[in-house]
């Protein structure tokens, strides 16, 4: 009783520090610190927004993305939902980070969603989704119609079995929902598809990577491999969880990342980036009348001033 008096002591004192900002338009938050309905900083980077149906049968923007709160080690993957894209509410951690290995066992929250694994397949979600080491970056949600169910997708990495490099897994991330809220429950992480002979010593890597549900219901997984210099589109099986087998390689040696793909008037657009680290670049995009290509390069699409660093950002969705 007494911890919890202090706790919401301390929260009435924080939230009378905030300052709660309604916007109504974007030019109020360009390059400046964009505030949820809670007057906290939004934290959903390298995310991705759209709408997206409740299960009640409205529709929602959301924004899903990385909380990077407490660094690059995070919480888990964030959630937002707006009526006007203005003004986003905080919906939660929709997939948690694991913060020990023992919480998997005693805290009630994963043990609804992992209680039922062996021993050592909570060795395996701890190793993938932990707060300490693991790397959770780039989320995206889709909706499966015939399904009823939720998926993100998010590029997976972190030490490996036989590496404690921070990008060793280089591997993509699913986990599933019945709700958009979550809680999201974590299935696997998977090196892809690969040509021998192409980066061998990294086969199947995964890094950059995006979603996209075409007009037919059918999903694709748009990611860079091959150490960066190859962009690959795979069809994702019926649930959306998995790989159908079919995949094209593209860009061979241009080393693209952050892919964004849309679908404008029958064509298939890609918005890009080059690979310079963290130093920002101009961006890339290139047109197709197939999701197979070919695949026409075109120039950078950003216009204005300091285009030509992508607005020292980057193409995320």
């Amino acid at each position: 009783a007494d911890v919890k008096e202090t706790c919401e002591h301390l929260d009435t004192v924080y939230s009378d520090l905030r300052s709660i900002e309604t916007y109504d338009s974007f030019s109020g938050v360009n390059g400046d610190v964009w505030k949820d309905t809670n007057g906290k900083p939004i934290q959903a980077h390298g995310g991705q927004v759209q709408k997206l149906p409740m299960p009640d049968g409205t529709e929602k923007w959301w924004w899903v993305g990385e909380d990077k709160t407490t660094g690059s080690h995070s919480n888990g993957i964030s959630a937002y939902s707006s009526d006007d894209l203005y003004n986003w509410t905080f919906e939660g951690y929709v997939m948690r980070s694991v913060p020990n290995r023992e919480a998997l066992d005693t805290d009630p929250y994963f043990t609804a969603l992992y209680g039922d694994l062996t021993e050592e397949e909570k060795d395996y979600v701890y190793l993938c989704i932990n707060k300490d080491t693991a790397i959770i970056e780039r989320p995206k949600m889709i909706y499966n119609e015939a399904t009823g169910k939720y998926i993100i997708w998010f590029h997976a990495d972190g030490p490996t079995e036989t590496s404690n490099s921070n990008y060793a897994a280089a591997s993509a991330g699913v986990a599933v929902s019945d709700s958009p809220v979550g809680p999201f429950k974590f299935i696997d992480r998977y090196r892809l598809n690969y040509v021998a002979g192409k980066y061998d010593q990294s086969k199947g890597m995964a890094r950059d990577m995006n979603l996209f549900v075409d007009d037919d219901g059918i999903a694709y997984h748009i990611y860079s491999s091959e150490e960066n210099s190859t962009l690959h589109i795979s069809q994702l099986t019926d649930d959306y969880t998995s790989y159908s087998g079919k995949y094209a390689r593209f860009f061979p040696g241009r080393f693209m990342e952050a892919p964004a793909l849309f679908k404008q008037k029958g064509k298939y657009y890609l918005i890009m980036s080059g690979c310079t680290g963290w130093a920002p670049n101009a961006g890339r995009s290139a047109v197709a009348t197939s999701i197979w290509g070919p695949w026409k390069e075109l120039e950078n699409p950003f216009r204005g001033e300091n285009s030509e660093v992508s607005f020292y950002s980057q193409s995320t969705y």
